[in-house]
């Protein structure tokens, strides 16, 4: 019998940016507050780059002495003195050796011949012709020789090779240039001459041509390239896609690096089915406490709303623009935070979002989010303040109610026998009635809620391994509300009762007070088993809650920012069933639930399952809406967890609720991932019944069943394969499909991707499939061409990858 115990559970990164050959320049856009970029010394391709050596800081190079070797020293008259055979040159960091050296003692110039390589620590270079140069000004020529810049791939031949200001200053003439690894030339940039200032972000070249391999395929009169990781006004690539809905899309963005906190990328994006798009953002961060951008993009005529303007007549000339701003201040130490998301298209352009993905703005829904928040944070308190609106877009949605504005305060303090906390909010919702009944929407009730709920937590048993805590808590409410007499249908027929009558709607003031008490406990069991002929360690930990709260007839108050709370293995330990203020459930509800936990010898978690019911006493009696349908049901869904990482290579998901009364599942999720190395698969599947996921628009309530299959893989050293794709069951529609092939080399990489996704139009509610094309070309240290993904991503454009394991590791 087993035996239960009770316990406790590179260096510096080079990108080279071609311009086109009427372009002065050519930008490096980074973010404002970006990390030290890495670049594509990251890759073991180029472990042959010589590290950065250089003297401390209390060291001059120049003051070091000099020490020379050679098998013969001749001293000539006239101060001259000449090393032959294995000459080897020492001066710190500095390194030379030659066949045969030269030094006039007096001018202190030098002249080597034969076998000639020179480190400074900043670039080494070889010859087997001449090297002059001088040890006091280490101005230097040297002809035909190679180079190899340390800490960079940047390495090439020039015919002379000119080093002057302590070495700072390299010029290069009839210079080839590449940052290829040795025999893996893909590219190589030759020019007439190539100038380089170490201390400065860039180097300039003059009569440049590309060559990919033995041909030649551009032409550059200039170029100017950046050596460090830094930005600069000019010219960023085009991108170009190749959609069912745009057709030809091309962007054609210019950076402006107005300072080191300040910045502006201008792009033009035509699109030949629909017209020539402008795009502004500007970044700010005047102090790290103060960090913001605005976009702004904008559409004067669009060619397709002009051929359909029927399908939406607010938008029959054509004119689409989106404007987004996001803002962050932290004052006093990080105390006082305020924070602005402001996203806001044209009024009704319900498919702007379809049309074309900007990549701004908080949407939820198919609302966009327009908000202002300001808050005070300290140890045992806060207060904050939000006024926020939405825009809607979808043509038949209901528009939510605003916040106009929200306060919050929260109080909390930790005795020595208890834990006290104090929740106060006042909020009023607001509702843009003008804009209701123009669209022919109807209007809506408004109100202002003010709720406080002092909170008292008392742990009766807190013990190594198991512990009981009771909770109570007062809650008060009170609604000042607003009931108009020409309410959209959509409100009357919510509020109106299953079995008929008036609008259960009041106008006027109504309070609601309710008490609740909790008891909350569990414990946590331990033993010692064997996992797979492993000694592992397996939790068993039972937990149960009870929870009362009286009812309180609630269909007279309006919903404003409340809905039903999703049922799962969690939501039955919460002390609410619906999520927001506005209805408060009535319980005299009972939670039992237990979780089993395996662990291995080094303290990772590898298999959790959890299982858990909730059992009422008196089947709720308060309802969201007036008009839904009272259940009789006394059991909760059974909710079922589990994860398991069964070894290095395989995981392991699934989640479900079981409903006892229908006998039918009413949601479940399950995933099966294996990975090895750069291997990753996924096969999931999601189902939730009833969820209104109508892809095919029949106006019917439907079930979303959808399985999903993620891949990516490498085919060998250099190839790799990745994609997704999404079908919907019942509907069998396909949601995502998205494919990608990549090959990439240490020298340069291209990146084939084309997808299609579902897209419902939200004014007619008729499904589109659009597809695209992404190509994306890089030559690895000269940047690169095209657009969409340029690795290889499983995100799809519906839907995100996830890894739904939640298992811990020590």
């Amino acid at each position: 019998m087993t035996k239960w115990t009770l316990g406790y559970s590179c260096p510096i990164a080079l990108t080279i940016s071609l311009v086109p050959a009427l372009s002065p320049l050519m930008a490096q856009a980074a973010p404002l507050n970006a990390p030290p970029a890495t670049g594509i010394l990251d890759s073991l391709c180029y472990d042959y780059v010589p590290k950065i050596e250089k003297p401390s800081a209390d060291q001059d190079a120049n003051a070091q002495p000099v020490e020379v070797d050679a098998d013969r020293l001749e001293a000539k008259q006239g101060g001259t003195a000449v090393y032959e055979g294995d000459v080897k040159v020492r001066q710190g960091v500095r390194k030379f050796d030659s066949d045969y050296a030269q030094l006039d003692q007096k001018s202190r110039d030098v002249i080597a011949i034969g076998n000639i390589y020179y480190n400074d620590g900043q670039i080494t270079v070889t010859s087997d012709k001449t090297l002059k140069s001088n040890l006091d000004t280490k101005n230097s020529e040297l002809e035909e020789g190679k180079y190899q810049v340390h800490g960079s791939p940047v390495r090439g031949f020039a015919e002379k090779v000119t080093m002057t200001n302590n070495n700072q200053n390299i010029t290069l003439e009839g210079a080839q240039y590449t940052t290829c690894p040795p025999g893996q030339e893909a590219w190589t940039l030759k020019a007439g001459s190539i100038d380089i200032d170490q201390s400065e972000v860039f180097g300039e070249a003059w009569n440049a041509s590309l060559w990919l391999y033995d041909y030649p395929v551009f032409y550059f009169p200039y170029i100017n390239f950046p050596i460090k990781d830094e930005r600069k006004t000019g010219l960023l690539y085009p991108g170009y896609t190749q959609s069912s809905k745009n057709g030809m899309d091309i962007t054609q963005p210019f950076y402006w690096n107005i300072a080191p906190n300040y910045d502006a990328t201008i792009t033009s994006r035509f699109m030949d089915r629909r017209g020539l798009m402008e795009q502004v953002e500007f970044r700010y961060m005047p102090d790290p406490a103060h960090v913001g951008s605005l976009y702004f993009e904008n559409l004067a005529d669009d060619k397709q709303y002009d051929e359909t303007a029927s399908l939406n007549q607010h938008l029959s000339d054509g004119h689409r623009y989106l404007l987004s701003a996001r803002h962050t201040s932290m004052f006093m130490d990080n105390a006082m935070r305020v924070s602005v998301d402001y996203t806001k298209v044209r009024d009704q352009d319900y498919n702007y979002f379809n049309d074309f993905t900007p990549k701004v703005g908080t949407q939820v829904d198919n609302q966009l989010q327009q908000s202002l928040k300001a808050g005070y944070y300290q140890q045992n308190w806060n207060l904050d303040a939000e006024v926020r609106t939405y825009q809607i877009l979808l043509a038949s949605a209901q528009q939510p109610h605003e916040l106009m504005p929200r306060i919050n305060h929260n109080y909390y303090q930790q005795g020595s026998w208890y834990d006290l906390a104090w929740n106060t909010e006042l909020t009023n919702f607001g509702y843009n009635n003008d804009q209701a009944i123009e669209q022919n929407k109807g209007e809506a009730y408004t109100g202002t809620r003010v709720y406080t709920a002092p909170t008292l937590t008392i742990p009766l048993v807190d013990e190594a391994g198991y512990f009981l805590d009771s909770q109570y808590k007062l809650m008060y409410t009170r609604y000042d509300q607003t009931v108009p007499d020409q309410m959209s249908s959509t409100f009357t027929n919510r509020f109106t009762p299953r079995e008929g009558g008036d609008v259960t709607l009041e106008e006027g003031t109504i309070t609601r007070v309710l008490p609740s008490f909790r008891l909350k406990g569990g414990m946590t069991f331990e033993r010692d088993q064997q996992w797979f002929g492993e000694g592992a360690n397996q939790t068993l930990e039972p937990e149960f809650q009870y929870l009362y709260v009286p009812y309180k007839d609630q269909d007279n108050i309006g919903v404003y920012d409340s809905t039903t709370m999703r049922q799962d293995y969690y939501s039955l330990f919460s002390d609410r069933r619906f999520a927001g203020l506005d209805r408060i459930s009535d319980s005299n509800r009972l939670s039992l639930g237990v979780t089993t936990r395996i662990y291995d010898p080094a303290g990772d978690e590898r298999i959790r399952l959890a299982v858990a019911q909730a059992f009422d006493f008196v089947a709720p009696r308060v309802k969201l809406y007036s008009s839904d349908e009272l259940s009789t049901n006394t059991r909760s869904p059974l909710s079922f967890e589990g994860d398991a990482k069964i070894n290095e290579q395989w995981y392991a998901h699934a989640g479900a609720q079981y409903d006892m009364e229908q006998r039918q599942i009413s949601s479940a999720n399950s995933a099966l991932e294996y990975r090895h190395e750069k291997l990753i698969s996924q096969l999931n599947h999601r189902f939730v019944r009833d969820a209104n996921y109508d892809l095919d628009h029949k106006g019917q309530v439907t079930d979303l069943n959808q399985i999903g299959l993620l891949l990516t893989t490498p085919l060998d050293d250099r190839w790799h394969l990745y994609g997704g794709y999404y079908q919907e069951l019942n509907q069998n529609v396909k949601v995502d499909r998205k494919v990608g092939l990549k090959y990439d080399s240490c020298c340069w990489s291209i990146n084939f991707n084309l997808e299609w996704v579902n897209t419902p139009d939200n004014v007619n509610l008729t499904p589109t499939s659009e597809r695209s094309l992404g190509i994306q070309f890089e030559m690895k240290g000269l940047g690169s061409v095209g657009t969409g993904s340029k690795g290889t991503s499983l995100d799809t454009e519906a839907l995100p990858y996830i890894r739904p394991f939640n298992l811990r590791d020590q």
